[in-house]
């Protein structure tokens, strides 16, 4: 039985599909790959030609739609029924539709038998989900031995986490005060165009249903199972901020720097690489 805060989150997302929406997907996909990088070079590290990969919580298809170019065979699995439109979508449009597939699937329990995929991809998704744990040890069950996880989570300790806190704090303030539920992120829906810069980054502040964030020493103990493991941090996020407000884009390079300079200490994006 799907819990109801499974279901919110299917619902959120289905109005949502991470990364907004665009006039076509090859905009949506030089959006995704300009403001966060980090994944898709991580992912050129990598030898793809005929792997058979799983991206768990694929969404519109960002990554999914990128390895096939690489010579991979990617099967998709989402909760979330309208970001696997626009990923099959992204797949016609691009070409590669041969090498993909998709199907509705929860991260917490992966459909497929045991030592199913080379690879196991996963990037921003399970910080999301109920049991970010069982999520893990599905990946590990799934993912053939010597095969390799790419998983993306939140990361705590640094300035963004903290101001995401106090923001859905402040959020959850004004839900009580109006006595109505994601009070900010419904007016921020209706405010929506397509194409926006923002993507969805700020409905997700306000309008998801879970949202957690892990050190990496926590991350290290979830993937103790891994034979080896790799954590890297990434973009504290000041030059993502120029992209919401404003004001702040004359000061684009400066803040550039600093991300730069603070990504280790101060990166809001985890990266695990571990290996079966």
């Amino acid at each position: 039985m799907v819990s109801i805060t499974k279901e919110r989150g299917a619902e959120f997302w289905n109005r949502n599909p991470c990364g907004g929406s665009w006039k076509n997907y090859h905009e949506y996909m030089d959006y995704i790959q300009r403001t966060e990088p980090y994944i898709f070079h991580i992912l050129d590290r990598y030898e793809w030609l005929g792997k058979h990969v799983c991206e768990v919580g694929c969404g519109q298809g960002s990554t999914l739609n990128y390895l096939p170019k690489l010579g991979a065979y990617v099967h998709g699995i989402d909760m979330s029924g309208a970001s696997l439109v626009q990923a099959r979508t992204g797949a016609l449009e691009l070409g590669h539709s041969d090498h993909v597939s998709l199907s509705i699937g929860d991260a917490e329990n992966i459909s497929f038998p045991g030592e199913s995929f080379d690879a196991i991809i996963c990037s921003g998704v399970l910080h999301h989900t109920e049991d970010t744990w069982g999520g893990i040890r599905e990946i590990h069950r799934v993912l053939k031995p010597g095969g390799i996880t790419i998983v993306m989570l939140y990361r705590t300790g640094n300035p963004k986490w903290w101001l995401t806190g106090l923001l859905r704090g402040l959020s959850s303030v004004i839900d009580w005060i109006s006595g109505t539920k994601f009070f900010v992120a419904d007016r921020l829906l209706n405010r929506k165009k397509e194409g926006s810069l923002q993507g969805t980054a700020l409905l997700e502040l306000f309008g998801v249903p879970i949202l957690k964030a892990f050190s990496n020493e926590e991350s290290r103990k979830m993937f103790a199972n891994f034979s080896s493991l790799t954590i890297t941090n990434h973009q504290p996020g000041f030059e993502r901020n120029c992209d919401i407000i404003r004001v702040l884009r004359p000061f684009r390079k400066f803040l550039h720097q600093i991300d730069v300079a603070m990504q280790d200490k101060w990166g809001f994006y985890q990266v695990i690489e571990a290996i079966k």
